[in-house]
């Protein structure tokens, strides 16, 4: 029985070394520290790595996790040293703008051990830009151009864009909502890296609670907030509703219900629309299920239609009809 207990011991004392052994094997250090990313919008983004012991380290990575993008991978140039920078070319790699990148470092170490490093993240905001800033409940708004009363102006007009698009749709908005205003819709373009000759004049990225626009301060600011800013948030509130399916719904439907909340519609639609119908060049709605046309007039003419059709069926089925189109 003795001899029994002794060896059950022995037994006892071996397991838990080994499993003392895997669980508490401390993490080999060779005084690694990853600075905060040196941020250059559009162009690049430089990582700065110290390896103090960099004679134990075979090779390293900087790892990114963007929202909604694919994670990338950046190796530090060999031979590593005690400061090391590896480079992001946001030419090649864009990133989007307005998101939330998580990031960590990776070290393969000569002996055949990785080392990871914990995650930290940065904000891949406009940083070419001073931007003004005036946050709301439920919105933050930022803007290049114009005075504090813009910007307020800006608040109001999301206020209110919220309460009369619950009424279209009949759902809550369920996350803070950044609205960023640039001058001209060049400068947005340029953002979104679009055609110097694109129409667009505001956008919307649902993911991500970000909402961009071009608005000038002037006497015509109240009238293009009042038909930008509630397109784009409906955008966000039927991607909340929808979800990932939100990709897959027909583009007349999705502008249709953003030009309908719009407070200021674009007064070419009736116009462009009463033509169309008299000569009738009216697009097909087949045509309009997955893209817009790329020229302006044609765009024009499918929002216009869209708009139309998406408020008779409003008029004539209630919300609840647009909810199930939706879901």
């Amino acid at each position: 029985m003795f001899r029994k207990n002794i060896l059950l011991f022995v037994l006892l004392g071996l397991l838990t070394a080994l499993i003392s052994g895997w669980t508490f094997l401390p993490q080999q250090n060779v005084g690694e520290q990853l600075l905060p990313p040196e941020i250059e919008f559009g162009r690049s983004i430089r990582f700065n790595l110290i390896l103090n012991q960099y004679n134990e380290v075979e090779s390293a990575f900087v790892i990114l996790k963007p929202n909604g993008q694919e994670t990338l991978i950046i190796p530090f140039p060999s031979p590593l040293g005690q400061s090391n920078q590896a480079v992001l070319d946001l030419t090649g790699q864009p990133l989007r703008p307005f998101t939330t990148v998580e990031y960590w470092y990776r070290l393969e170490m000569n002996n055949g051990n990785s080392l990871i490093g914990e995650k930290s993240t940065f904000f891949y905001e406009d940083n070419r830009i001073s931007w003004q800033r005036l946050s709301g409940e439920q919105f933050n708004i930022a803007w290049q151009q114009g005075d504090l009363v813009f910007g307020q102006q800006a608040l109001d007009v999301a206020e209110q864009s919220l309460h009369s698009t619950l009424k279209i749709l009949d759902t809550g908005l369920q996350t803070t909502v950044s609205i960023y205003i640039y001058p001209s819709a060049r400068e947005l373009q340029t953002v979104l890296n679009l055609n110097p000759n694109s129409w667009v004049a505001g956008h919307a990225s649902p993911d991500l609670g970000v909402i961009l626009l071009s608005i000038p301060p002037g006497p015509d600011q109240r009238a293009e907030m009042e038909r930008q800013i509630p397109h784009e948030l409906m955008h966000i509130l039927q991607y909340q509703l929808a979800g990932e399916a939100y990709t897959h719904l027909p583009v007349w439907l999705t502008e249709g219900l953003a030009s309908m909340a719009e407070l200021y519609p674009n007064p070419e639609y009736q116009r462009v629309l009463k033509k169309a119908s008299e000569s009738d060049t009216l697009l097909p709605f087949v045509n309009l299920c997955s893209t817009f046309p790329a020229e302006l007039s044609g765009a024009i003419l499918s929002y216009a239609q869209s708009a139309s059709f998406v408020r008779y069926l409003y008029q004539n089925y209630g919300a609840s009809s647009l909810r199930e189109l939706i879901l």
